[in-house]
């Protein structure tokens, strides 16, 4: 008996494994046209626990996202901007912008790098994910997905909910080593948008442009 269990259980641990890439797929399916979002929950910044809140615009054709923050009062007017290849902090206090190459990029304050939000294939590729179940949530039956982080991205693990008969992220939940949370964020106010790559790539003509 113990041959077919074992080879029940490796089937099924394939099957879950291939579930994450169809999930995914799903998702970059049901995400193609341009769209917005808000972003909301709490973080971990430096002064303790803190309200953050970030309206997110994406186009993802273009490989192209745009995080405006709004709260704490630390990033208020600071904004991200996710490219291809790389990310653009602007610091509203000293009216720089920050440019770096994508895979080291951090936003000052935050603490875990920021394309996850709107680049969940990009995510994928520093997190190793796979599929633990179903939870209801209050937009209703989402996956859950959980994985550990390749070392450098600020972060430990990450809990992902997907909605399921909407395909996109509804909640993320980024811990650290210790499995203390970082950062609990919920994806609301989601429709499709009519966007151009220029609103997303505007920056203040006089800021001052460091590459790092």
């Amino acid at each position: 008996m113990e041959k077919p269990w074992g080879i029940l259980l490796l089937a099924l641990g394939l099957a879950l494994a291939q579930s994450v890439s169809e999930i995914l797929d799903r998702v970059e399916r049901n995400l193609q046209d341009p769209w917005q979002a808000v972003v909301q929950g709490q973080i971990q910044g430096p002064r303790g626990q803190e309200e953050l809140k970030a309206r997110v615009l994406a186009i993802p054709k273009e490989n192209l996202f745009r995080i405006e923050f709004q709260k704490p009062g630390s990033l208020e007017g600071n904004f991200t901007v996710i490219t291809e290849k790389e990310v653009w902090n602007y610091l509203y206090l000293t009216n720089q912008l920050i440019v770096s190459p994508k895979e080291k990029a951090q936003v000052q304050g935050l603490g875990f790098s920021p394309q996850g939000l709107g680049d969940l294939k990009g995510l994928s590729e520093r997190v190793s994910l796979r599929l633990v179940g179903e939870e209801r949530l209050p937009e209703g039956v989402a996956w859950k997905l959980v994985g550990r982080a390749q070392e450098g991205q600020g972060f430990a693990t990450l809990e992902l909910y997907i909605l399921k008969n909407d395909p996109r992220p509804v909640r993320f939940v980024f811990r650290d080593e210790a499995g203390k949370v970082m950062a609990d964020l919920r994806v609301v106010e989601f429709k499709k948008a009519s966007l151009r790559p220029q609103d997303l790539k505007r920056y203040p003509k006089d800021a001052q442009v460091v590459r790092r």
